[in-house]
């Protein structure tokens, strides 16, 4: 099964409302939300985070990075970003530099970055170059009460 294929069913059948929003095919996640037409702080992009025996996503906004120290501190574990092979081994389905804005529906643990759950609503990643999902954020938190969130991202640096 396809990633969008994979989300979709596990919101429905959670009886979370969404929407699909097609857009361009873009490279990277603020370049999806440029060409979605919607602010880079509304879009999820999960950063894939491993350390021994452990993988994370870590769920920012788009135009922000993820401070690993901050995480790193708060698990107790040595957190990296996780190389490319590793993440498409953990997403089947996904097309390759994608992680999908749902990684749970893998089973791989998430962190949410606080200033997301401040958004009305959100677009996540959809596992492919061109497709969004939004959802409500209300519909989010329900789905997802037991979530962990905190404060670790940070703007992002451009070199």
């Amino acid at each position: 099964m396809n990633a969008i294929d994979r989300m979709t069913q596990y919101l429905t059948d959670h009886h979370v409302p969404f929407e699909v929003i097609a857009h361009r095919h873009t490279p990277t996640s603020r370049q999806a939300a440029v060409a979605a037409g919607i602010g880079s702080r509304r879009l999820v992009k999960a950063v894939i985070l491993e350390a021994p025996e452990c993988y994370l996503a870590a769920m920012i906004p788009a135009d922000e990075q993820v401070r690993l120290g901050k995480l790193s501190q708060d698990y107790g574990k040595p957190f990296r970003l996780a190389m490319e092979d590793t993440v498409r081994m953990l997403f089947d389905g996904c097309e390759p530099g994608v992680a999908p804005g749902l990684p749970i529906v893998w089973g791989v643990d998430m962190v949410w970055e606080d200033d997301l759950l401040a958004q009305p609503d959100l677009y996540l990643e959809a596992g492919d170059h061109e497709r969004l999902i939004h959802v409500e954020t209300q519909h989010l938190r329900e789905l997802l009460q037991d979530m962990t969130h905190c404060h670790f991202a940070q703007p992002h640096t451009w070199h």
